[in-house]
């Protein structure tokens, strides 16, 4: 492993606050929220359960970034909204 990996390498959160993983070495359990999202599932209410850390040069910017993590067997499926059908005010059919 090497220097940048080890450096975000916290995963009792001593260092960070949070259990803190290098880019790609999360445990499969813990999902970003963009991941849930693609699995149909949302955090449904739980609190942060770790972060990703890694280094980034973003539009000249040195700095660290993060992307939150949440436990997968916390999760719960998206809500679904009714739609109802848009009603048509002018024109066609609107008489």
């Amino acid at each position: 492993m090497g220097t940048m990996s080890s450096r975000f390498r916290d995963p009792t959160g001593e260092r960070f606050g949070l259990p803190s993983y290098p880019r790609g070495k999360a445990p499969a359990h813990l999902l970003t929220r963009r991941q849930l999202d693609a699995a149909g599932l949302r955090p449904g209410g739980q609190g942060v359960q770790g972060q990703v850390l890694w280094h980034s040069r973003r539009r000249g910017k040195t700095g660290v970034r993060a992307a939150y993590l949440y436990d997968v067997r916390l999760a719960v499926p998206k809500r679904t909204t009714a739609r109802k059908p848009r009603r048509r005010c002018c024109g066609e059919g609107a008489e």
